[in-house]
C-alpha cells in the first residue's frame, strides 16, 4: 500500500485509475491483490447473489472499485472507500458512479497492505455509517472477524472458519473451507 501525504478531495480520488481510496484525508493506493484475496472475494460475492437471486430478492452485490461515498452518510468528509464486497438494498442510491448509503453487508478481505485500515479506520467508519454486518475476511491469519450492529460491533472471531453464517439473512452460510485450512 502506497500512501501519500498530501491531502486530496472526494473529487480528485474519485477520478483516479486503480484502486485508491481516501481515507482521513490521506490518498491511499492499494497494491494489487493476490489470486487467494480475489477467489475469496469472487466466492463471497457469488454466495451471495445466487442467495439473493433464490429469493427473488432487489439487494445488489457489488465488489473492489465500486465506490462508497461514506462522506455523504455521516461527518467524515474525508474518507472515500472501495470495500472488497458490499451487499446494498436500496437502488435508489446507487448511481453510475457509486454507492450513496450505508450497504447491509461489508467484507473486507485483507492483504498485508490493507490489515491495518481493515481493522482500523474503516470499521469505525462502517460501524458509524451503519452497516448491519461487517467481516474482516483475514487470509493471512485464517481468521474472520464478524462486527454486527445489533450487538454494538463486539468482535466475534471464528479461527479455521469452515462454514460462516451471514446474519443479515437468515439461512445464508458461505463456504470458506478451502482458504481457512490449518
Amino acid at each position: 500500500m502506497d500512501i501519500k501525504k498530501e491531502h486530496y478531495t472526494i473529487e480528485q480520488v474519485a477520478s483516479m485509475q486503480g484502486h485508491v481510496e481516501l481515507i482521513d484525508g490521506t490518498i491511499v493506493v492499494e497494491d494489487r491483490v493476490s489470486v487467494t484475496h480475489n477467489l475469496v472475494m469472487n466466492d463471497i460475492a457469488t454466495s451471495f447473489k445466487n442467495y439473493i437471486s433464490g429469493k427473488s430478492g432487489t439487494c445488489k452485490v457489488f465488489t473492489e472499485n465500486v465506490a462508497l461515498y461514506v462522506s455523504e452518510l455521516c461527518d467524515e468528509n474525508m474518507n472515500y472507500f472501495l470495500p472488497d464486497l458490499m451487499v446494498v438494498c436500496d437502488e435508489n442510491k446507487i448511481d453510475e458512479d457509486g454507492v450513496h448509503i450505508a450497504p447491509l453487508f461489508v467484507a473486507e478481505i485483507t492483504s498485508e497492505s490493507t490489515k491495518k485500515t481493515d481493522y482500523g479506520e474503516k470499521l469505525n467508519i462502517y460501524r458509524k455509517i451503519g452497516v448491519e454486518e461487517y467481516w474482516v475476511v483475514d487470509i493471512q491469519r485464517k481468521m474472520v472477524f464478524r462486527y454486527l450492529a445489533a450487538e454494538d460491533y463486539v468482535p466475534v472471531a471464528y479461527i479455521y472458519p469452515e462454514l460462516m453464517k451471514v446474519s443479515v439473512y437468515e439461512d445464508l452460510f458461505i463456504d470458506l473451507s478451502s482458504y481457512m485450512k490449518q
